[in-house]
């Protein structure tokens, strides 16, 4: 006979004060991370050369989240290099320090919907929350610097809770794909939306004015 396996839903246990006060928290994170991208957004929508930066910066943090977050990571933490949640760090064997600030992003919210299946392994039934994607919620993330080894660190070998050395191959940016300038715009475009929109000619008309200033001092 299979044993029946209930998993405890997170935040099960809160008291109504304390889901109210949860939802509160995960709402000003979610302004915190719209204001981002829009602050950024408009910064970048100024200057070509600053679009290139973001892209290179948009590479080494995105892994498998979206531009508009990257670009809402530029605004919090310029340096950041990689970046997870706390969950993630956890399993790489390192944990945020105690004071780090975290960056806020917009995350998928899924449905609520809760289906018991048969794990094949075990033979235990085990309860999984399904179900359609139901909007936006928010998620703190940190940089790698916000972090420090749980235990002695593989590969410098730091101990535990002490500061890795800058040479230390965890800080290593891990590059991903760049996106291109076009992609960029596109997101740009969406965000400044109510503000007219984004236009990439502006940027093509940007470099062409640079290329003849250069020309012009190439003469003198």
């Amino acid at each position: 006979m299979a044993t029946k396996y209930t998993k405890k839903r997170p935040r099960a246990d809160y008291t109504p004060e304390e889901r109210a006060e949860y939802g509160a928290r995960k709402q000003a994170d979610k302004q915190i991370a719209i204001h981002s991208r829009e602050s950024g957004a408009a910064a970048l929508a100024q200057s070509s050369t600053l679009i290139d930066g973001f892209r290179v910066y948009a590479g080494r943090v995105m892994g498998h989240r979206t531009l508009g977050n990257a670009l809402g990571m530029l605004v919090q933490n310029p340096q950041a290099t990689r970046v997870n949640s706390a969950f993630f760090w956890g399993k790489e064997g390192r944990k945020v320090r105690p004071e780090a600030e975290s960056m806020r992003l917009l995350a998928r919210r899924k449905g609520n919907k809760i289906v018991e299946s048969e794990n094949a392994d075990t033979g235990e039934t085990e309860q999984t929350i399904e179900g359609k994607w139901s909007g936006w919620t928010s998620e703190r993330v940190f940089d790698v610097r916000d972090t420090v080894p749980k235990k002695t660190c593989p590969h410098c070998g730091t101990a535990p809770g002490d500061t890795c050395p800058d040479s230390c191959q965890v800080y290593v940016p891990v590059l991903g794909p760049v996106p291109t300038r076009d992609e960029v715009a596109e997101l740009l475009d969406r965000i400044l939306r109510d503000e007219g929109g984004f236009c990439l000619d502006f940027l093509d008309a940007e470099s062409a004015n640079e290329g003849e200033d250069a020309d012009e001092d190439s003469d003198e």
